[in-house]
């Protein structure tokens, strides 16, 4: 197996008394995409930024094929990143902007406009090289920072919340854009995110963090379809979560899992019907008082296809199933 391109080892961090991240530990292999996942407050970002060289780690290793870089200051580290809040000169144009990143590196003002504009012209910007930022859209002016940051030619990419200042639809466009230029380039990208479509439909690796921690890393199939613990069951995606008292144990099954019968099953009672587009959002109650369920609320994904089959209605009455090779068992109770 080819060794890693970052090595990230036992990597700790306090703030006074507070504890930022608590002995964090994986790898990250050349040109992968790798997102850090977690809720506000659980590490991601003073990870990222102990990797830039932006905050110093209390203790732990960050090896850079095979060498240690905690020691080197940000500009040796060879990467190049870009914040949530685009941080570009309100008084520069868009080629201007991308020149400034260059300036540190003693090229001269030919090839330093020659490798600006190719990088506008990678994420399909060079229409707007001398428009200002106050004149650019937000989704323009987050194209402009990732152009910056390419434009040096870095080993490794950073990104921290590129997208969550973007509207709904520019941020769905843009994501594929940053995964195609990512994979046009072959460059090896770490990206902070909260949003679990984001980490779903960017990454290879995802990471995911809570408390200071990592609770899962994986591919995006195995963090949904096998999460390790009831925290990334219920945080990854849609799930039904309840304790099993008889048998001391969680259980959990993925709404779109659930299986529908005119009479076998555990006998419940519609409560809601949401529309969603593609799918409906049905919320049931289990009326079934033998069952472990009983009076506990279930959501179930179905098609069109199947409301219309089953004539479903606030106030039916709908037997449920759950095939036993989707329900996910844990060990430990999750406390409520």
């Amino acid at each position: 197996m080819k060794d890693p391109f970052l090595q990230i080892s036992n990597i700790s961090k306090t703030f006074n008394h507070f504890t930022a991240l608590n002995d964090i530990s994986f790898d990250i292999y050349k040109n992968e995409f790798v997102c850090l996942l977690g809720p506000s407050g659980c590490g991601k970002t003073t990870l990222l930024r102990i990797i830039a060289g932006l905050e110093e780690a209390d203790h732990g290793s960050i090896k850079k094929n095979g060498e240690e870089m905690l020691h080197l200051p940000p500009v040796q580290r060879e990467f190049g990143i870009v914040f949530q809040s685009y941080a570009l000169f309100p008084n520069l144009t868009a080629l201007q902007n991308v020149e400034y990143g260059l300036k540190n590196k003693k090229v001269s003002k030919a090839e330093l406009k020659q490798r600006a504009m190719e990088a506008l012209q990678m994420v399909d910007l060079e229409q707007i090289k001398d428009k200002y930022p106050a004149h650019l859209s937000g989704g323009q002016q987050q194209r402009v920072a990732l152009a910056r940051a390419i434009a040096l030619s870095p080993k490794f990419l950073l990104l921290d919340e590129p997208l969550s200042a973007l509207d709904a639809k520019v941020r769905k466009k843009l994501r594929y854009e940053i995964k195609c230029l990512q994979q046009k380039l072959g460059i090896t990208t770490i990206m902070v995110t909260h949003d679990q479509e984001e980490a779903l439909t960017m990454a290879d690796k995802v990471v995911v963090m809570n408390n200071a921690q990592i609770m899962q890393v994986g591919t995006p199939e195995e963090i949904y379809f096998h999460p390790a613990n009831p925290f990334v069951a219920d945080f990854v995606g849609s799930i039904n979560i309840w304790n099993h008292h008889v048998e001391g144990v969680t259980k959990a099954i993925r709404p779109e899992h659930i299986r529908l019968s005119k009479n076998q099953g555990m006998k419940s009672e519609i409560k809601a019907i949401e529309f969603r587009g593609a799918t409906y959002r049905i919320e049931l109650e289990v009326i079934d008082s033998a069952s472990p369920l009983y009076s506990q609320k279930i959501e179930v994904d179905l098609f069109a296809s199947s409301i219309q089959a089953f004539n479903l209605k606030r106030g039916s009455i709908i037997f449920v199933q759950f095939p036993e090779n989707q329900v996910l068992t844990y060990k430990e109770q999750v406390v409520y």
